[in-house]
C-alpha cells in the first residue's frame, strides 16, 4: 500500500470514528457518570426515580398518585440516611458525602428500589 493510500485509509477511518462519536454511538468519559434507578407500583409503572451523580443526588415523583418518594442512602460504615421527600410530579436535589457507597428509592405504600452502587 503507497502512502496517499495509507493516508486515505487512515483518514477515512479518523472520520468514521469522529462521526460515530457526534452520533453518540461511542459512550464518552466523564468525571462521574452516575445512573437512574426507578422504584415501580404494582403495575409495573414507573412512580419515583433517583440518580447520584458526583455528591448529589436528584429525587423525582413521577407521578400524582398520593405516594411520596425520598431515597434512602448507605455509607461506608454501614448507617442509612434519608433524603427529603421529593414533591409531588417534581424534582429535589441534595449534597451527599463521598462516604455514601449505595442508594435506592422508595415510595410510599409502594416498597423500595433495590440497592445500587453509587459508582
Amino acid at each position: 500500500m503507497g502512502r496517499n493510500s495509507r493516508r486515505m485509509a487512515r483518514s477515512i477511518v479518523v472520520g468514521v470514528a469522529a462521526a460515530t462519536a457526534a452520533l453518540g454511538l461511542i459512550p464518552t468519559a466523564s468525571a462521574h457518570s452516575g445512573h437512574r434507578i426507578y422504584v415501580r407500583n404494582s403495575a409495573g409503572t414507573a412512580i419515583g426515580s433517583a440518580e447520584f451523580n458526583g455528591s448529589y443526588i436528584t429525587v423525582c415523583d413521577l407521578r400524582v398518585d398520593g405516594n411520596s418518594v425520598r431515597a434512602h442512602l448507605r455509607r461506608n460504615d454501614g448507617q442509612i440516611f434519608y433524603t427529603g421527600w421529593a414533591p409531588s410530579q417534581s424534582c429535589t436535589r441534595e449534597g451527599h458525602p463521598t462516604s455514601i457507597i449505595q442508594f435506592r428509592v422508595c415510595a410510599e405504600n409502594n416498597g423500595c428500589s433495590a440497592w445500587h452502587d453509587r459508582y
